[in-house]
């Protein structure tokens, strides 16, 4: 059953009352451990032991010693720990899943990581929490979904220093060991060069389990069907055949795995993922879960496709250097998850499908208390910024204005602490922003949204964010910088771009690994230019790519604009916003010009920013490096395909109160006044 009704009068029903409904539903239930346990073996018992051994391979090959309960440590992650105000306390998150056999875990089991100088010299031990994550009936016909979470923070280490850790169970599990390395102390000069990575929109290329023991499903019916899910439900392989990279003949079968793996290469000392984590939910439009019609992609009207053992896969990929590097997330539309509710973290307030999250992830509680993915914390002279998009789309409306404001408040207070006159300007150089919705892009799919940008492009043009790291657009793209909503000057590949006068740049690096989007189409009905507009010439044709090394067929702009002009991009407002016919509210598409969009690549890319710190009065600089996976005729297992530098004086971050002869046109007060928003600190 699934547990949820809705007396909404036809409108869909909210990410809310669906988990407060699943919540209910539970509660009827009366669920023992007994019964939870009988539920979860009578309906997905194969679906958990084929989880298990996911786990127990890679536990294995990392070198894990399983103990008597037949349980095992998988996908370990990091994550910094900031202080209210962003800096970096001396400690380290460690998440990891456990996962058994049966689907549940031995009453008494305890859990710890061992933290010291060097392997099998673990001079500290720190109990950790294991969390059991349920799901709330949500999937008709299915089992209890049942998942369980170590977590623990490691206080009280050294700055700038390498600790070897491991994880340790009561029943003898020890998994393998991983190490990292904090961050230097703020007062121990100028910090070293470092570099760090991004990107967005990752997925996993390996579906999380048997389709034999899927739920819902006549399990003849499925092995009739193949023996698989049918590529690209759960899990990113629907890449077309003409793909040069992934496709049929391409030169990388697994772009999501590849981009982890490509990634440590540049021994980076943390990791941002812009939202669209692993696609657990593929329908994105954060909709009750109902994977009955999964075997054809689609979810029945006013539901999702939801698995939540994607994560399982996720996590295994992502491990090689997460369980060494931190790895800092974002929320995109993907990522809304109405399955679970957490009392926890956010007490009586409203989970708006992070609930899940908060246990399987470790974000940072130093934003508004109802935002869970929004925070902040510095790293040497660089602030960054988490901000959660989906209370600010125009396009897909499920989770806009969430916050009650209290999102956008917070970043005002946080931008304004960082770049007026203070000690924090002083040390706090570059300031990098990261989300999922574009606030600029010329894709066919998604584009421009206009509520995130008419939100964010006051703020950041008036308080100098240098760089805005973006998702949705399963693509890379650059633009110039942008001040205030219009372009300053041309930013081609080399370019030193000095944002105190020239502006933001926006990089959307959605090219994580899900199949590729195209950019927009010729100028038609179906792709319109704005009133009064009429291409000609390149503008005439289809946008195409722009990146160093392209050589469009035909010749130049023979079949395509390679310029940076795209005449017939759009914005999605809110006005004449809709119910879809799959159940969610959507924006509408409004033509715009484009005259910003400086690179373009519609295939599998990271980004590495490698930052170089200065003594006060120096140049500082942020220099970011697009690189393309195994690009076609390369025979190179990346490429380098763009690289700007941001330029700036060190120490002298502060704006003044009305930048460039620009007041304050955020419509929102400088007046801090009380925490009326809830915000952490």
């Amino acid at each position: 059953m699934s547990g949820v009704t809705s007396s909404t009068g036809g409108r869909p029903i909210t990410i809310d009352e669906c988990s407060d409904g699943n919540a209910r539903a539970l509660a009827r239930q009366r669920v023992s451990r007994r019964s939870m346990l009988k539920a979860v073996m009578a309906g997905a018992g194969g679906a958990a032991y084929a989880q298990f051994q996911l786990a127990d391979a890679a536990f294995a090959a990392g070198g894990g010693r399983a103990g008597r309960a037949g349980v095992v440590v998988s996908g370990r992650h990091l994550s910094f720990v900031p202080h209210t105000d962003g800096e970096l306390r001396p400690a380290m998150a460690v998440t990891a899943q456990l996962v058994s056999r049966t689907g549940s875990l031995p009453r008494k089991l305890r859990a710890f990581v061992d933290v010291g100088s060097a392997p099998r010299e673990y001079g500290t031990r720190v109990e950790a929490e294991i969390r059991h994550l349920v799901g709330r009936y949500a999937i008709p016909g299915g089992p209890i979904g049942s998942q369980f979470y170590l977590k623990a923070t490691v206080d009280g280490l050294r700055p700038g220093t390498v600790y070897h850790y491991r994880i340790r169970l009561s029943d003898g599990t020890v998994s393998g060991d991983a190490h990292f390395t904090t961050a230097a102390a703020r007062d121990a000069g100028v910090p070293a060069p470092f570099t760090f990575t991004a990107f967005a929109d990752v997925g996993t290329n390996t579906a999380p389990t048997d389709p034999r023991y899927a739920w819902g499903h006549d399990p003849d019916s499925v092995v009739a069907a193949g023996g698989t899910w049918p590529a690209g439900v759960f899990d990113d392989n629907a890449y077309l055949a003409d793909d040069p990279v992934a496709g049929e003949h391409g030169t990388d079968r697994r772009p999501a795995l590849t981009q982890t793996l490509l990634m440590a290469t540049q021994r980076p000392v943390f990791t941002l993922l812009a939202g669209d984590i692993c696609y657990a939910n593929p329908s994105g439009s954060g909709l009750p879960a109902d994977d009955t019609t999964a075997l054809t992609r689609t979810a029945p009207p006013g539901r999702n496709l939801y698995n939540p053992y994607v994560w399982d896969v996720f996590l295994n990929q992502i491990e090689p250097l997460a369980s060494r590097v931190p790895w800092m997330f974002a929320t995109g539309n993907h990522d809304m998850e109405p399955l679970y509710g957490d009392t926890r973290f956010l007490g009586d307030s409203p989970t708006h499908g992070y609930g899940g999250l908060v246990d399987r992830l470790d974000f940072p509680a130093n934003g508004p208390r109802t935002c869970p993915s929004v925070y902040r914390f510095v790293y040497g002279n660089v602030g960054v910024i988490s901000i959660d998009a989906n209370d600010l789309s125009a396009e897909l409306q499920t989770n806009t204005g969430y916050s009650g404001g209290a999102q956008l408040s917070w970043l005002k207070r946080t931008l304004r602490e960082w770049r007026t006159e203070g000690e924090r300007a002083k040390e706090i150089d570059f300031v990098v922003a990261f989300l999922h919705h574009c606030a600029y892009s010329t894709t066919q799919n998604h584009a421009s949204d206009g509520g995130v940008r008419d939100a964010l492009d006051p703020l950041f043009s008036r308080y100098q964010v240098d760089l805005v790291v973006q998702g949705h657009n399963h693509l890379l793209e650059r633009t110039d910088p942008i001040r205030y909503g219009r372009r300053t000057k041309a930013a081609p590949d080399g370019a030193t771009i000095f944002p105190a006068k020239d502006g933001v740049t926006y990089l959307c690096v959605g090219s994580g690994g899900r199949a590729r989007y195209p950019f927009r189409a010729a100028p038609s009905a179906t792709a319109p230019a704005p009133p009064g507009i009429t291409p000609a010439g390149p503008q005439a044709l289809p946008a195409g790519q722009r990146y160093r090394g392209y050589r469009p067929p035909g010749g130049p702009n023979a079949a395509e604009n390679n310029t940076e002009n795209i005449v017939n991009s759009y914005v999605w407002s809110t006005a004449d916003s809709e119910i879809k016919p799959a159940g969610h509210r959507a924006g509408s598409r409004i033509p715009e010009v484009a005259d910003w969009s400086q690179v373009r690549y519609d295939d599998y890319a990271f980004i590495a920013v490698d930052v170089v710190p200065a003594a006060r009065g120096a140049r500082t600089t942020l220099t970011v490096r697009s690189l393309a996976d195994a690009l076609p005729g390369s025979r190179k297992p990346y490429t380098e395909i763009d690289r700007i530098t941001l330029a700036r004086t060190a120490g002298r971050g502060a704006v003044p109160a009305t930048a460039a002869g620009h007041p304050d046109r955020t419509g929102l007060s400088d007046r801090a006044g009380p925490r009326a928003d809830g915000a952490a600190g």
